[in-house]
C-alpha cells in the first residue's frame, strides 16, 4: 500500500497543533547547523534534482544576517502561578517526571482546568483538558465562522497580553475531526477550530513557535499558549549565511534540520523558497536563534498531493562556533 490513508474503518480523531512539524523526529539544533560541507554552487535555473524538483527561483538574501540570544525562562512558582492568573488557573503546582514541565492544576474548576509550562523554553499551554477532546459526535459541529473564530481568539489573547507589536495572524484552520467510515457510508466531523499567530523578528518570520488558540462549537477557548522564547532584542552579531544554491543542494542531498518520517513520496515540488529564524521545540533549550532556509513544496504520490515545509540550515557550525 502506498502512502496515507486518511481515514480507516475505524473512528479517527486527527489533533491539531500550535507550532508545524509536530511528528517529525527533531534531529539538529539550529545554533550549530548541520556539519560544514564543501558545496558547488547550483546554476539559478528551475529543474529537478532527485526526489525534489525546483519550480521557483531563488530568493536575493543578504550575505549576512544577525543572531540573537534567548533569555533564560522564569521557571520561578511564582512566574508560573501570574501566567496561571491570566487564565484563572488556581491550585496546586506538579512537577512532571521529565523535569522539563510544570502543571498548575485547578481541580476547584468543573471541568478541571490546567497549565502546563515548559521549563526549558518558558513555554506553556492553558487547556481544559475535558473539553479539549469532544466525544464522538453524531452530527457535524455547529462552530464559528473562520472570520468569528479570528476575532475571539484576537480578543482573547490581547487581553491575556498574549499579541505583542511583532506577533501577526496566520490562519485559521480544523484542530479535531472525527470520521466513520462503513461499506456505505463516508463521514467527516468538524469538531473545533486552531487559530495561529506567528512572530517576525525585524520583518522574518519565526519558525519552530508560536501563539495559538482552539475553540469549541460554543465559542469556548478549551485550550491557549505561546511557544515563543524571550530574547534580547539587540542581536549578538551577524553572521554568514549560506547561499539558496547551496541550501537547495543540501536539501536534495537531505541536509534538513528536522527529518521526516518514512515517506513513499513520488516527486517533491519546491514552491517557494524564503529565509526566516529557527526556534527549538519547547521542550528543548536554545541560547540563540539563527537563520534557517524555507523550503514550501508540494509532496505528490499515486495522484494524490499535499502541502510539506522542509528546514535547512542556512549558517555553519564555524560561523557560530564561538557563541557560547
Amino acid at each position: 500500500m502506498k502512502k496515507k490513508a486518511l481515514l480507516t474503518g475505524f473512528a479517527v480523531i486527527a489533533l491539531g497543533i500550535i507550532v508545524t512539524g509536530v511528528g517529525m523526529a527533531y534531529l539538529q539544533n539550529p545554533a550549530g547547523g548541520a556539519d560544514t560541507v564543501d558545496i558547488p554552487l547550483l546554476p539559478n535555473i528551475i529543474g529537478s534534482s532527485g526526489l525534489y524538483v525546483l519550480d521557483t527561483p531563488f530568493p536575493d538574501v543578504n550575505d549576512s544576517y544577525p543572531v540573537y540570544r534567548t533569555i533564560p525562562p522564569n521557571t520561578s512558582t511564582e512566574e508560573i502561578r501570574r501566567i496561571g492568573n491570566r487564565f484563572g488557573v488556581f491550585g496546586e503546582i506538579e512537577a512532571m517526571p521529565s523535569n522539563d514541565k510544570i502543571r498548575l492544576v485547578d481541580t476547584s474548576k468543573d471541568p478541571v482546568a490546567e497549565l502546563a509550562f515548559y521549563t526549558n523554553s518558558g513555554a506553556f499551554t492553558y487547556s481544559i483538558p475535558g473539553k479539549l477532546h469532544p466525544k464522538f459526535p453524531d452530527e457535524e459541529a455547529d462552530l464559528p465562522s473562520d472570520k468569528e473564530t479570528r476575532a475571539i481568539a484576537t480578543n482573547y489573547l490581547q487581553e491575556r497580553g498574549l499579541l505583542s507589536d511583532d506577533v501577526y495572524f496566520e490562519r485559521v484552520s480544523v484542530r479535531d475531526r472525527y470520521g466513520h467510515v462503513t461499506p456505505t457510508s463516508h463521514t467527516v466531523y468538524n469538531l473545533t477550530k486552531h487559530v495561529a499567530f506567528v512572530q517576525e523578528i525585524q520583518g522574518i518570520r519565526v519558525y519552530g513557535a508560536g501563539v495559538g488558540l482552539t475553540i469549541n462549537e460554543r465559542g469556548e477557548v478549551v485550550s491557549a499558549g505561546s511557544s515563543l522564547r524571550k530574547f534580547d532584542p539587540k542581536p549578538v552579531r551577524d553572521v554568514k549565511i549560506v547561499t539558496p544554491e547551496q541550501a537547495y543542494q543540501r536539501l536534495s542531498s537531505g541536509d534538513v534540520m528536522i527529518q521526516p518520517l518514512p515517506e513513499d513520496y513520488d516527486s517533491i515540488v519546491v514552491t517557494n523558497i524564503s529565509l526566516g529564524y529557527w526556534m527549538e521545540t519547547k521542550t528543548e533549550p536554545q541560547n540563540y536563534i539563527v537563520p534557517v532556509y524555507v523550503f514550501s513544496c508540494v509532496a505528490t504520490w499515486d495522484g494524490k498531493s499535499e502541502e510539506v515545509v522542509r528546514y535547512v540550515p542556512a549558517v555553519d557550525p564555524s560561523e557560530v562556533q564561538d557563541l557560547t
